[in-house]
């Protein structure tokens, strides 16, 4: 790591090594879930929910996280203990900012321990729960009326009952929110009967939503965007009370545009590499890629 510039002894606190380990994140190049199964296949019961808790704190997290973590992402023995001195130094100066609230000894094949008391249970992995979200706000729209002589069309009421599985769909062509199979969590846009994680539309304080998915590989999680990741691309993540993670529904074109409450951006419809990719854009109800339908199944 220190070829990248990464040098665990420059922290002098738990939030300047947890951000030192968030920059490893990104060098390596993984998600989440990779790096949450390549632990699994070391050995090691890293969840995914308690990897992004621990890279989303300021506190110190457990040797056990920090170790599995360096490890999946590529660090050697030798450099893993230098990362472990540094914690440990930081540790034995400032003992308050040790995690004692991970459990990463939970096994991914049950459901996460609860995180600061705020859920009974968390999800096991992170899906690709963003781009379910988008799907979900496009499917309850309705027809494009720029493609007709019609004047807009309101659209339909997207539904937010809790047991309601819904369907997000670009109102610019065929096809639904999906991930890829395999692939890191990203959102695009699939044939509507292969379509995955399933979606379901949560409405929270304040007039916004959450996304809710069901993966069928990583169970359960929320839509929203990767909190240490280069770019701002829409991507799943277990659920937690934040901002990234909550969306506003804005009828317009005989559909739906879905925003972001932490970006201020929407969900947006690009080309990339031959496929439909899901990213966020500056809002416009002038942009046809931004109109989505939201459809109860």
């Amino acid at each position: 790591m220190t070829d990248l510039g990464i040098d665990p002894a420059s922290a002098n606190s738990a939030a300047q090594f947890v951000d030192l380990l968030r920059r490893v994140r990104v060098a390596s190049e993984l998600s989440y879930r990779q790096i949450a199964q390549r632990a699994r296949a070391q050995g090691v019961a890293l969840p995914i929910s308690t990897l992004a808790t621990a890279l989303n704190r300021d506190t110190m997290p457990r040797q056990e996280v920090v170790t599995a973590m360096l490890l999946a992402c590529g660090c050697s023995r030798e450099e893993l203990a230098v990362w472990l001195a540094a914690r440990r130094r930081i540790v034995t100066s400032t003992p308050s900012t040790a995690d004692e609230t991970e459990s990463p000894e939970t096994s991914p094949d049950t459901p996460d321990a609860p995180v600061a008391g705020r859920w009974n249970r968390l999800p096991l992995n992170r899906v690709s729960i963003w781009a379910l979200v988008a799907a979900i706000v496009v499917a309850g729209a309705g027809v494009t009326w720029w493609a007709t002589d019609r004047a807009p069309e309101k659209p339909a009421a997207v539904p937010t009952d809790s047991n309601a599985t819904v369907r997000v769909r670009p109102l610019t062509g065929p096809g639904c929110l999906s991930e890829h199979t395999g692939s890191t969590g990203y959102l695009f846009i699939e044939p509507c009967e292969q379509a995955f994680p399933t979606l379901k539309v949560e409405s929270v304080a304040g007039g916004a939503v959450r996304f809710r998915t069901s993966h069928p590989e990583f169970g359960e999680g929320c839509m929203g965007v990767d909190p240490v990741a280069d770019d701002d691309r829409p991507s799943d993540g277990y659920c937690t009370d934040v901002k990234h993670q909550l969306f506003t529904l804005s009828e317009a074109g005989g559909g739906h545009l879905l925003r972001n409450v932490e970006l201020g951006q929407c969900l947006a419809v690009r080309p990339e590499a031959g496929a439909r990719a899901v990213v966020f854009a500056a809002c416009s109800a002038d942009d046809p890629a931004q109109l989505f339908a939201v459809d109860r199944i």
